[in-house]
C-alpha cells in the first residue's frame, strides 16, 4: 500500500511540475518519492522469504546437549 502511495504521489508531483510555471519544487519530490519507490520495491525484492520446504534442518550442535 505505502508503495502505492508513493508511486503516485511521486506521479502527480511529475504532473503538476510540467504544469507549473516553475515546477522545480516539484520535480524535487517527484525525484524524491520514485526513488524512496524505488528503494521499497528492491527492499520487498531481495528480503521476502523463500518458500523452499526442501531444505533440511540443522543438526544439534554437541555443545548445546552438555
Amino acid at each position: 500500500m505505502k508503495s502505492k502511495l508513493l508511486f503516485w504521489g511521486g506521479i502527480i508531483f511529475f504532473i503538476l511540475g510540467t504544469n507549473a510555471k516553475d515546477g522545480t519544487l516539484f520535480y524535487f519530490f517527484s525525484v524524491h518519492l520514485f526513488m524512496l519507490f524505488i528503494g521499497m520495491f528492491l527492499y520487498k525484492i531481495s528480503y521476502t522469504p523463500r518458500k523452499d520446504t526442501s531444505a533440511e534442518p540443522l543438526p544439534d550442535s554437541e555443545s548445546a546437549t552438555k
